[in-house]
């Protein structure tokens, strides 16, 4: 029987039959075990991955290295999770959410919007530890503070904020797999646990789900710092116009409240779920499937990004060429030196989330529960609007650049470029120091050259009167304007998406890099 996510009911894939959960929990009451279930473990041959499926359902696609090889099957048993969610939305919502996404995406590789390509999306639970929280009963007294003013008189007043504390904590739930990024985690959160059920194995059919490998003690520490901002946003909040003076910094805020982890629990929760692979890559696309939050990893056709820039850059020129516009040599080569600097800024930004994804900064099922600050977001196809206005402004340059003369900003222009060009290329050794494939020094190689060599120009007009060499700095920025753009484009892909995964050792005592 397979669960039908728009009934909500187990439904006999040859018959028809139609029950719910509770009348197939009657039926097979004898086969619960308390603490633990069977299952079918299906472990990649691959990546070394597994997931789990009810008894007699086959596996025979990989949902994290996108493997179609037959997945080696074992009997096993499992922890029994508590709660469950289950799947409010369809495979056909998840199709639909996807295609809505990428409609307008003109440079992502072909496949990604083939029919057949869509219909990979599969049904998984994703297992999340709940820590439980308790916080002693105590009373504590804080000082307070309100000022106003009233007429003609400002007025200061003292309070003493007592707060009765007490009680468990309802705290956020945390990724259990190690397979499954947190940061992937983060991006289709939160899960709405008001809706959550007890768990029965028949949600499970017709689904399949990833084993518990993160271990618990990973979360306690965070979770404890958790509660402990709940209790005293709450202070605070009660407290309503009287500023409280609450203890400050973490290790004080966690004194002061004492609170203690009393254990933790597992539940599931749903995620649809399509790989695509090309070589050694993957890219992941996720859907909440209960809220329909959609997270999509979208790469870069190198081709067919060049392809749409020709075909417009084409119809600019023809725009341009016929418009009597007209911009000095100096100027045209001033302006590539900005754009260069540019362009070699978001290269360093693409190489520094890099190295943040690889080392798994924010990851903390991965990284011991070291927190090392928030991440950023990652845009799509933000990059390539921005390449393509980069493409643009140098053509519309090269096509106005009609006339000579001379107007002084080289040298200033080039110099302050040749500084900022400087500052980006230390930041670019720390990033590629972190990563495990050196790249972007060819760019900045050449961009320094091409600065270093325009400030000579620039401050030495008489040894260069001829224009050509102006046109000569141009053409140097626009080469390391495009090495930019490729290596951009080049990291950009590396950035969503990522190496195939390899699972093999991750049942060791320490999970950091596995």
């Amino acid at each position: 029987m397979v669960f039908d996510v728009g009934q909500h009911k187990l439904v006999c894939a040859y018959c028809d039959t139609v029950c719910t959960v509770q009348e197939y929990r009657q039926n097979n009451a004898a086969e619960y075990v308390d603490d633990n279930y069977s299952v079918s473990a299906f472990r990649c041959k691959n990546c070394g991955a597994e997931l789990t499926a009810p008894e007699e359902q086959t596996v025979a696609y990989c949902s994290y290295c996108g493997g179609e090889a037959m997945l080696t099957e074992k009997e096993t048993e499992t922890i029994r999770p508590k709660r469950i969610i289950p799947f409010m939305k369809t495979k056909s919502d998840a199709i639909a959410a996807y295609e809505k996404a990428v409609k307008k995406v003109l440079y992502v590789p072909k496949e990604l919007k083939d029919a057949s390509f869509l219909e990979g999306f599969r049904g998984v639970y994703l297992p999340y530890w709940n820590i439980d929280v308790e916080i002693p009963p105590q009373e504590l007294t804080f000082k307070g503070t309100r000022n106003y003013t009233q007429g003609k008189y400002d007025y200061h007043e003292t309070y003493d904020v007592k707060a009765t504390l007490g009680g468990p904590v309802e705290g956020a739930v945390y990724d259990a797999s190690v397979a499954f990024d947190d940061t992937l985690a983060a991006q289709i959160a939160p899960f709405d646990q008001g809706m959550s059920r007890k768990f029965d194995e028949a949600y499970l059919a017709g689904f399949y789900a990833d084993k518990v490998t993160a271990d618990p003690t990973v979360y306690r520490d965070v979770a404890r710092e958790q509660a402990v901002d709940k209790v005293f946003e709450s202070i605070d909040k009660k407290a309503g116009k009287v500023s409280v003076t609450m203890p400050v910094g973490k290790e004080k805020r966690l004194a002061a409240i004492g609170p203690k982890t009393t254990g933790e629990s597992v539940s599931l929760f749903p995620v649809w779920f399509l790989t695509w692979r090309r070589k050694d890559r993957v890219a992941y696309s996720i859907m909440n499937g209960q809220s329909g939050k959609l997270s999509v990893d979208l790469p870069v056709d190198l081709r067919v990004f060049f392809l749409y820039s020709a075909i417009a850059a084409a119809a600019l020129f023809l725009v341009l060429s016929v418009l009597p516009a007209f911009i000095q040599p100096m100027t045209m080569a001033a302006l590539c030196a900005v754009l260069l600097v540019i362009s070699g800024r978001i290269l360093n930004g693409e190489l520094r989330r890099i190295r943040v994804q690889e080392q798994h900064l924010y990851d903390l099922g991965r990284s011991s529960g070291e927190k090392k600050g928030k991440p950023r977001s990652v845009g799509m196809h933000n990059l390539g609007v921005v390449l393509l206005w980069i493409f643009y402004s140098l053509l519309m340059m090269l096509a106005f650049s009609t006339t000579t003369g001379s107007d002084g900003t080289v040298g200033p222009t080039f110099l302050l470029a040749l500084i900022a060009q400087i500052v980006l290329t230390v930041k670019l050794v720390r990033n590629a120091a972190g990563m495990e494939h050196k790249s972007g020094f060819l760019p900045a190689m050449v961009a320094l050259a091409v600065l270093v060599f325009g400030v000579y120009v620039g401050v030495r007009p008489e040894v260069f009167p001829n224009d050509a060499w102006y046109y000569g700095l141009a053409c140097g920025c626009l080469l390391g304007i495009l090495l930019n753009v490729l290596f951009a484009i080049g990291r950009y892909n590396d950035l969503v998406t990522r190496p195939v995964p390899n699972f093999f050792r991750r049942e060791g005592a320490n999970n950091a890099r596995s």
